[in-house]
């Protein structure tokens, strides 16, 4: 039997050649990679940024890093107003100081985490805005 209806054998059993590799990078003419990170060209500092009225430099994402520690800082205080108190309640007797007592640290940890996604999401708001103006100003868009 010469050939099988399905094509002739593989060579060497059931083993597949190995796989070629994809097409050659090829470069394109005119077209440079921007360095990715952040954009330092227009970085104009906090008051630079304050008094920028063309609105060219946001202010928020360099607020970020001073409101979470102030986040943190009013959270803690509270919650230690809060185990204080529960202290003070469970000295009364009262079960709800026990309560505060247990609940205190669980509030403490949600608000924190609650704090620091909003800014998270606050950063990543700015930061998209930042890649399109890269895109923008690379004319990649038109």
């Amino acid at each position: 039997m010469a050939n099988p209806p399905y094509g002739p054998p593989q060579p060497g059993g059931w083993q597949q050649p190995p796989p070629q590799a994809p097409y050659p990078p090829q470069a394109h003419p005119g077209y440079q990679q921007q360095p990715s990170g952040p954009r330092y060209d227009n970085d104009k500092g906090f008051f630079g940024s304050l008094f920028d009225f063309g609105f060219d430099n946001f202010i928020a994402p360099k607020l970020v890093k001073f409101l979470y520690v102030l986040s943190l800082i009013i959270i803690t205080i509270l919650a230690i107003v809060l185990v204080v108190s529960g202290l003070v309640g469970l000295g009364n007797g009262s079960a709800a100081g026990l309560l505060m007592i247990i609940l205190a640290p669980l509030g403490w940890l949600l608000y924190l985490i609650t704090a620091r996604l909003y800014l998270e999401f606050f950063i990543v708001v700015f930061k998209i805005s930042d890649d399109l103006k890269d895109i923008r100003d690379s004319g990649a868009m038109r």
